[in-house]
C-alpha cells in the first residue's frame, strides 16, 4: 500500500466549525416597523344598496377543477372539541399526510405547504380568507414560538400574516426579501427559541 504524504503548508481545520454559517447570517435590519392592518371600515348603506340591473339575472356557473369552494371554516373557541385538541401535531413525525388528496380530508399549513390531517390554527382576525391563517403545530412553534393549543382557545388570536410578521417564503418574497430556508437550528444555536425572534434581533 502506498502511504499518502501530507501536503506541505496545509493545516487541519475543524470541519464542523467551517460548516457553520456566519454569526449574523440571515439577520436583516428592518427599515420600517411591520405594518399592522386596521379593521376595515364598512359602508353599511352601500352594502344594503341593490343594483337593479343585476336583479333576476342568474350568474353562469363555471365548472372545472378550479371552481371548487373552500372547505375552510372559522371555528369559534366554543366549537373547538377535545378531539381537535388531541389531533394537534407537536412534531413533524406526528403528522399524518393526506396521500389520497381527497377533497375534504386534510388541510394545508401556510408555512410548510403540507396537506396533513392534524388540527391547524384558526385565525379570528376577520382578514384571512380560505386557509391562509392555518399553521401546523411544528411550524407555529419553530417559526413563531406559539402553541397551537393556546391559540385555538384564544378568541382574539390573529395569525402571523394578519400581524404582518409572517416569515414564510411567499410572504417574504412579497416584501422583497429572500426566503430564510430552515433557520430553526441556527436560531436555537444563537440562543433564540424561534426563527421570528432570531430575525428580529
Amino acid at each position: 500500500k502506498r502511504r499518502r504524504e501530507p501536503d506541505v503548508g496545509s493545516e487541519r481545520r475543524n470541519p464542523s466549525r467551517k460548516a457553520r454559517p456566519p454569526e449574523n447570517f440571515a439577520v436583516e435590519e428592518r427599515s420600517e416597523p411591520a405594518m399592522r392592518r386596521s379593521h376595515r371600515e364598512v359602508d353599511i348603506k352601500r352594502l344594503m344598496e341593490v343594483d337593479e340591473d343585476c336583479v333576476g339575472v342568474k350568474r353562469r356557473k363555471i365548472m372545472g377543477q378550479f371552481s371548487r369552494r373552500s372547505s375552510y371554516v372559522v371555528k369559534s373557541v366554543e366549537e373547538i372539541t377535545e378531539e381537535d385538541l388531541d389531533n394537534i401535531a407537536y412534531r413533524a413525525k406526528d403528522k399524518i399526510w393526506d396521500k389520497d388528496n381527497v377533497r375534504n380530508s386534510g388541510s394545508s399549513c401556510h408555512q410548510c405547504r403540507q396537506k396533513t390531517m392534524d388540527t391547524k390554527t384558526v385565525c379570528r382576525s376577520g382578514f384571512c380568507g380560505g386557509g391562509k391563517g392555518q399553521f401546523c403545530g411544528p411550524c407555529l412553534k419553530n417559526r413563531y414560538g406559539e402553541d397551537v393549543r393556546t391559540v385555538l382557545l384564544d378568541p382574539t388570536w390573529s395569525c402571523p400574516i394578519c400581524r404582518g410578521v409572517c416569515n414564510c417564503s411567499l410572504c417574504r418574497k412579497k416584501e422583497g426579501r429572500c426566503a430564510t430556508g430552515i433557520l430553526v437550528g441556527l436560531a436555537r444555536y444563537n440562543g433564540h427559541d424561534n426563527v421570528h425572534k432570531y430575525l428580529e434581533r
